[in-house]
C-alpha cells in the first residue's frame, strides 16, 4: 500500500523533508508551507478524493481539527 504525502495548504503531493529531515518538518514544492503537520492518505484514498472533488474540504476538516487540539492546549 502506497502512502501519499498531501500539503495541508495547497493539496500537492509534492512534498519532501525539510532540511533533511533533521527539523521534524516537510516542505511542499508547490507553496512554499514548511511544518511538520501534513496529510497521509493511501494512494486510493487520494485517487478517490480528488476525483470526487472532495479534497479541498477534506483537507479544511484536517486543518479544523488540528486548530481545535492546538486550543486544548495553548
Amino acid at each position: 500500500m502506497t502512502r501519499v504525502l498531501v500539503c495541508p495548504m495547497c493539496g500537492s503531493t509534492e512534498i519532501e523533508l525539510d532540511s533533511g529531515g533533521y527539523t521534524g518538518k516537510y516542505m511542499c514544492k508547490n507553496c512554499g508551507y514548511v511544518g511538520s503537520f501534513i496529510i497521509e492518505l493511501t494512494e486510493s484514498e487520494y485517487k478517490e478524493l480528488k476525483e470526487a472533488g472532495e479534497l479541498e474540504r477534506f483537507i479544511e476538516e484536517k486543518r479544523r481539527e488540528i486548530n481545535k487540539k492546538s486550543e486544548k492546549y495553548p
